[in-house]
């Protein structure tokens, strides 16, 4: 069980303490929590008594001639003994989020986006993934009775109304209204010590408690049960993606590489983020008009006729084909957005307006593509209205 270790990071102000002090209570379980509490180049000056004692607790660490050194009471009456101790007992160490986290991620089967903040109070450690396209994000924090999270801590924490898991060290960390406000908004609170074991040796980090599907079946439940009404994203993406995160790539006129913050892209075709004529089997216009916006740079015009975009006077070839969309040019745009809110799961806009022109909140590159075929592309893609 683990449960000694999560009380410990209660106990601890900052996560950072000298070894001496680490070992009261984690003795049972150093070998597998020493990964995580790693010394740093700081030394402790005082240790502290295993009881209360007088105004000038706690013991003053005083260096000696030769190297030994020893932990002295500086109450005038001597309160308690005189400990020998060593330079390894008051080396200070501090807890390492980054690996406690990655560790934990593995164990609950999370797919991780970016590395934990250093101070935090509330953090996003990933995301649970059930099938293509259909994940829930898991959220995470070490807080304590001294200072437990409130409702404002987490107001924020509902992303793209999915349910969701936040993890605490104790019912004690957290305000007591907080549970009931989170499940209102499909969220779950559940502790360490009941979610995870550490791993048996020769194996090191945590495994989980029980099986996954046991564990996340409420969440689990509820995404099967929406998936069944809504459509499904093309890609698994975190809670907390942004338009901004997003790469796509044209490397053929009909293939679309996306990737999320450089990891390996997705190759996409029309048909499976809906935008293939099902009268033809061509792409339709709203992958035309995606493609128009690449060769732009990420752009597109605000209204017709059109004069500058970006400042600039497109190219002759541009101007023609966004000819071909005067009619109906904005309703077309906006299932264009619509397509890609829903096929990728983020709700913000995927465009956002300038003074001539809407521009991508993603990177657009067509630079793959070969020059000089906008002749094939009119003839390649489906002239549906």
């Amino acid at each position: 069980m683990t449960s000694a270790f999560w009380r410990t990071i209660e106990r601890v102000p900052g996560h950072a303490t000298d070894t001496r002090d680490w070992k009261v209570d984690l003795t049972d379980c150093w070998t597998q929590v020493e990964r995580y509490l790693p010394e740093t180049s700081k030394y402790a000056e005082r240790i502290d008594y295993p009881w209360p004692g007088g105004e000038h607790c706690p013991r003053h660490v005083v260096r000696h001639a030769g190297g030994s050194v020893r932990a002295v009471c500086s109450d005038p009456g001597r309160l308690c003994e005189t400990l020998d101790i060593n330079s390894d007992d008051i080396r200070i160490r501090e807890l390492d989020r980054r690996r406690l986290f990655a560790d934990i991620a593995t164990a609950l089967g999370l797919v991780v986006s970016t590395a934990p903040s250093r101070g935090a109070a509330l953090l996003h450690i990933g995301d649970h993934a059930i099938a293509a396209g259909r994940s829930f994000p898991v959220f995470a924090a070490l807080t304590s009775p001294r200072a437990p999270l409130s409702r404002a801590d987490v107001l924020d924490i509902d992303r793209r109304n999915l349910p969701f898991v936040l993890l605490v060290t104790s019912l004690g960390a957290i305000d007591p209204d907080v549970s009931a406000f989170l499940a209102a908004r499909q969220g779950r609170v559940l502790t360490w010590a009941e979610c995870l074991h550490f791993a048996l040796a020769p194996r090191k980090g945590f495994v989980a408690a029980m099986p996954l599907v046991d564990l996340f079946a409420p969440e689990i439940a509820a995404l099967a049960n929406a998936g069944d009404v809504a459509q499904r994203p093309v890609m698994t993406l975190p809670a907390n993606a942004r338009w901004s995160d997003l790469r796509f790539a044209f490397r053929e006129e009909a293939v679309l590489n996306v990737s999320y913050l450089g990891q390996a892209p997705a190759r996409l075709e029309p048909d499976q983020i809906g935008m293939r004529d099902e009268r033809n089997g061509k792409p339709n216009r709203q992958w035309r008009l995606l493609l128009v916006c690449a060769a732009l740079g990420g752009a597109l015009p605000r209204s017709f006729p059109i004069s500058t975009i970006k400042g600039r006077r497109p190219a002759s070839d541009i101007v023609r084909i966004l000819g071909q969309f005067q009619r109906g040019y904005e309703k077309q745009r906006q299932l264009l957005a619509a397509a890609l809110r829903e096929r990728f799961g983020i709700d913000e806009d995927p465009f956002s307006g300038a003074d001539d022109c809407y521009e991508a909140r993603f990177l657009v590159d067509a630079s793959s593509l070969k020059q000089g075929r906008s002749d094939q592309r009119d003839r390649n893609f489906a002239d549906d209205d």
